[in-house]
């Protein structure tokens, strides 16, 4: 049993985490792109150091990072808008060669002494914990929308980074200023390790796609590099179109080689081109990074699946920043904390 302090440090917790949890569900059109700002803004901060060391001025540096932000957004929605037009004037297509297949799979089941009737699949009546990837795709929509929100929250958090820092240590004190920046590098190392992992399995997925034939390779590429930012969830969801078309298109086999083509392409990712897990940067239990994917998806919708890990790291920094809360910050990390390697290097 935990002491009484304990006990009630942990009520008040609570009690403050329900009331700040119910405002930000209620205001999740604010508050969703104000938070991938702010995140958005911590990631490439060190890039922005990075040029102003070279010599550039401030307001340069946030401007040139900025305009690589805006560009790759744009990027990003010119190969959704072209591969989804492409896609929707196929559909009659796939319809088609879907009821082939299902065809082909019932006489198979008969063969072997099982009779069912196999119909096109409808939509889902109960309601997931993890989205359907159609709903992701409209929460990204809405995510684009906001896009200048985005850019201009994270415009003011670049330009205004040293005075953050000095007012947070004036008002928090040094201690809880240590346990955010110790939380903002290990938030950096997840986000270029899930991007190093994510683009070296995104280009060689595209190739594959490309050599099998396989319809918008881009658009499965890019959904492989995104939603590979969504812990434990990402790479499954993004995975089950390509898969799914390449069932369509050339059946079981085509299937199984971009099943297996998917799995190849990352495992040799993760074992080649990374140190360590891109979830081991982030000192967090990988149950509590799940519940935290799960619990931020239900407070924020689409874009909580994406801030799920960062906002449990600064909720952990937050709780290790006070002696009375600290405990609940030590439940929070790993079983088995393994010093990672260049944690505080960059």
């Amino acid at each position: 049993m935990p002491a009484p302090s304990h006990l009630a440090s942990l009520t008040r917790v609570v009690v403050i985490t329900a009331v700040v949890v119910t405002g930000m569900h209620l205001g999740a059109a604010i508050a969703s792109p104000v938070l991938v700002g702010f995140i958005l803004a911590v990631i490439v901060t060190p890039i922005v150091h990075r040029l102003e060391e070279r010599g550039l001025p401030s307001l340069a540096a946030v401007l040139a990072m900025t305009g690589v932000i805006a560009g790759i957004g744009l990027l990003l929605v010119a190969v959704f808008s072209l591969s989804l037009i492409e896609l929707d004037s196929a559909l009659p297509a796939y319809h088609n060669l879907l009821q082939a297949q299902l065809e082909t799979l019932q006489a198979w089941l008969a063969e072997i002494g099982l009779m069912t009737s196999l119909e096109l699949p409808g939509a889902a009546a109960e309601p997931l914990l993890i989205p359907s990837l159609g709903e992701i795709l409209a929460g990204l929509s809405i995510l684009v929308i906001d896009f200048l929100v985005i850019l201009i929250v994270a415009v003011f958090m670049l330009l205004e980074v040293a005075s953050i820092r000095g007012k947070l240590e004036k008002s928090l004190g040094t201690d809880a200023r240590t346990e955010l920046n110790r939380s903002a590098i290990n938030l950096v190392a997840y986000a270029a390790l899930r991007t190093k992992s994510g683009l070296a399995t995104g280009i060689g997925i595209a190739i594959l796609l490309l050599l099998l034939g396989i319809d918008a390779p881009a658009l499965w590429a890019v959904l492989i590099v995104v939603l590979g930012y969504i812990p434990y969830f990402g790479r499954p969801i993004a995975s089950v179109p390509p898969i799914g078309l390449a069932w369509l298109q050339h059946g079981l086999p085509g299937a199984l080689a971009v099943a297996g083509g998917i799995f190849a392409f990352d495992f040799a990712a993760r074992r080649l081109l990374l140190p360590y897990p891109a979830e081991q940067a982030l000192r967090i239990s990988p149950l509590v990074i799940i519940l935290s994917v799960l619990a931020w998806g239900l407070v924020l919708g689409v874009p909580g699946l994406f801030l799920g890990a960062p906002l449990a790291l600064l909720i952990k920094a937050v709780l290790s920043s006070s002696e009375e809360t600290r405990w609940l910050a030590i439940l929070m990390e790993p079983s088995d904390d393994i010093e990672v390697t260049g944690e505080r290097s960059e």
